[in-house]
């Protein structure tokens, strides 16, 4: 009989050890692997230089997100068109360009821990992105609501 306890008792423990090390494990990346990417015309940028600012955000949203699935990225002309005084302006004082990319991701129930709300499908989330001083790629400077 006391055999069978102390087996019982280490089993109990080991669940509850188990079950711990599952929550407090950190998520795995943010999932980017099936992201549509929508490039319409633009009279600021070309395809190439979009392209690589969709990979600065994409490369932004693996670290940062974990637990998300970042499914579209977007520049096309509606998005320009809405922040291109913005950018323009931007352009203006820090004598460096500035593109602002929309994009729509879902979260899973970790992402009470990034601040978001859980099992949520986040639409029209923007990243703004300042040419880096090689001027061939983009860094991610700001992302979030509000514009």
């Amino acid at each position: 009989m006391k055999k069978k306890s102390i087996i019982f008792l280490i089993a109990i423990i080991l669940a509850v050890s188990i079950t711990g090390i599952i929550f407090i494990m950190p998520g795995k990346k943010g999932s980017t692997d099936a992201v549509h990417r929508i490039i319409g015309t633009s009279a600021l940028y070309d395809e190439e230089l979009i392209s690589k600012a969709f990979d600065a955000v994409e490369n932004k949203f693996s670290s940062d997100f974990k637990d998300c699935t970042l499914t579209e990225l977007r520049y096309d002309r509606t998005v320009e068109n809405k922040f291109t005084d913005e950018m323009l302006k931007y352009n203006t004082l820090h004598n460096q360009k500035l593109i602002i990319v929309s994009s729509d991701f879902e979260t899973n129930r970790k992402a009470r821990d990034l601040g978001l709300i859980p099992n949520e499908t986040y639409e029209g989330w923007t990243w703004s992105l300042k040419e880096t001083d090689t001027q061939q790629a983009w860094e991610v400077i700001d992302g979030g609501w509000g514009y």
